[in-house]
């Protein structure tokens, strides 16, 4: 099993006590609620406790496997963005009762293993919906977003695993067996009334909201959290912390008044910012309304910097409700164009109950970047 594909599964309090496993809170508190999600599904399936292993982790690529009632799990799967698609694939393995074949050929068993791969995440859609009571569009988009991960991570080199098609037939696969839930999971909301002007979302310290990321530069995901509210040269601000794994410390500058973005901090110095603070809205947010404007974007880097002049012509298009794997969310969808080409450069789509954008199309010169949310937590 891939990297990007099965960093897996479930864990259990008992086992996970045993061993030369060292894991923070946060990740004991991730594998409490896995193991919430495990003992639900044997419950709703009417069969036997799963016994889990945390194991150490290591870098041979394998987040972790099911095998004869066990699920043996890669600590590193606890600190994933995809770790419900993971356990809910791995469950589905252990639902359909599949466990190792012999007496085969190799090639007999890896043809079997690649069909048992299509029904696991099958069965992992029907497991989001039955235990995790996702609604069935958003269940789909859970595990279409996790194979297309470890789609990216193939284009760019990585091994498939043994008993796995390509990532890209797998998710045909998928999306063939849910016809009602295709790929494009955005669609117009023709409503009789438009919606009442939007005013600008109220930001407080916690509010937390994780993205998953697709470009030809790569996938991934991380998490942004209202730090705290700062004052610079006058200007009231949210300040919004990402940090990856490396332990890089980035921090957004967002004016409170409009949500504009000001600039980007890394480990403590700017690294970009822009004159004027970029609009990503208007407020009052209103369908058919229009905004022009010219920004100059600085970056610095290795004590260099450059400037760019960004030109665009914005106009709120309508009401749209879209799938992402965070849920399903009614937005207001906005569009940037180049004022000198004309050409599309920008999408958003706005959600009030999120207080956030839960979906963005950017096209830059070196490629297009997707990005969704996959987790809200706001007051």
């Amino acid at each position: 099993m891939n990297k990007a594909f099965r960093l897996l599964s479930v864990v259990s309090v008992v086992v996970l006590a045993v061993g030369c496993v060292s894991l923070t809170p946060a990740q004991q508190n991730r594998a409490a609620e896995v193991q919430r999600f495990a003992d639900a599904t044997t419950q709703a399936y009417g069969m036997m406790s799963v016994r889990i292993t945390v194991q150490a982790s290591n870098r041979l690529g394998i987040g972790g496997v099911y095998r004869q009632g066990n699920l043996y799990l890669n600590a590193d799967a606890l600190d994933s963005a995809h770790l419900t698609a993971l356990v809910a694939h791995e469950l589905g393995h252990y639902v359909l009762g599949h466990e190792p074949t012999s007496g085969v050929s190799m090639a007999e068993l890896v043809k079997a293993q690649e069909i048992r791969e299509l029904d696991a995440n099958a069965e992992a859609v029907k497991i989001l919906v039955r235990v995790k009571g996702m609604p069935r569009a958003q269940a789909v988009r859970t595990m279409v977003v996790y194979l297309r991960s470890a789609q990216n991570a193939q284009s760019r080199g990585t091994p498939n695993a043994p008993g796995h098609r390509p990532a890209a037939e797998e998710i045909a696969d998928l999306i063939a067996r849910f016809p009602e839930t295709p790929a494009d999971t955005a669609r117009v909301v023709r409503a009789s009334v438009s919606p009442p002007p939007l005013g600008v979302p109220i930001w407080k310290p916690g509010d937390q909201w994780t993205f998953w990321s697709d470009s030809p530069r790569g996938s991934g995901t991380y998490t942004w959290s209202v730090d705290r509210e700062q004052v610079v040269d006058g200007t009231e601000y949210y300040v919004i912390a990402s940090s990856t794994a490396q332990g890089v410390a980035r921090e957004f500058f967002y004016q409170k008044s409009d949500l504009a973005w000001r600039m980007l901090k890394v480990n403590g110095r700017v690294e970009s910012s822009a004159e004027p603070a970029q609009l990503r809205y208007v407020w009052p947010l209103v369908i058919g309304s229009t905004w022009q404007q010219t920004v100059t974007l600085t970056t610095a880097s290795d004590g260099k910097s450059a400037k760019e002049i960004n030109a665009r012509s914005c106009r709120v298009i309508g009401e749209e409700t879209v799938t992402v794997a965070a849920g399903i969310y009614r937005t207001i969808k906005t569009e940037c164009r180049d004022t000198t080409t004309g050409e599309l450069v920008w999408q958003l789509w706005y959600a009030p109950e999120a207080k956030h954008w839960v979906k963005e199309w950017t096209k830059y010169s070196w490629g297009v970047q997707e990005r969704e949310v996959m987790s809200v937590r706001v007051r």
